[in-house]
């Protein structure tokens, strides 16, 4: 994956996790089905806030993937400009340079 893609992504799991975090903080403070329990014994609220978490974990892990694949490709693209050829040097000298 290029890095524009994993810093979509990132985005939008970023958006994804708040989302879910606000929804799963509002069902806990308002007792959103307080009586009834999931698996574990955990009400609804907690369960959408695990959800919350492990997609924060996604989001992180985006990120560090998608700044490691820039700082990756930037030494990577070493061209040269007009301003790095000097006046004095002739062309082919140049030529030279970038085939060896």
């Amino acid at each position: 994956m290029n890095s524009v893609t994993l810093r979509r992504i990132a985005i939008i799991s970023a958006v994804l996790t708040a989302l879910l975090a606000l929804d799963g903080i509002y069902m806990l403070v308002s007792r959103y089905n307080d009586n009834e329990t999931q698996n574990y014994h955990l009400p609804d609220g907690a369960t959408i806030l695990i959800a919350a978490v492990l997609l924060l974990v996604l989001t992180v892990v985006a990120f560090v993937l998608s700044n490691r694949s820039q700082a990756n490709a930037a030494p990577a693209t070493n061209k040269i400009t007009p301003a790095a050829i000097s006046q004095d040097e002739p062309a082919v000298s140049v030529e030279r340079e970038v085939q060896g």
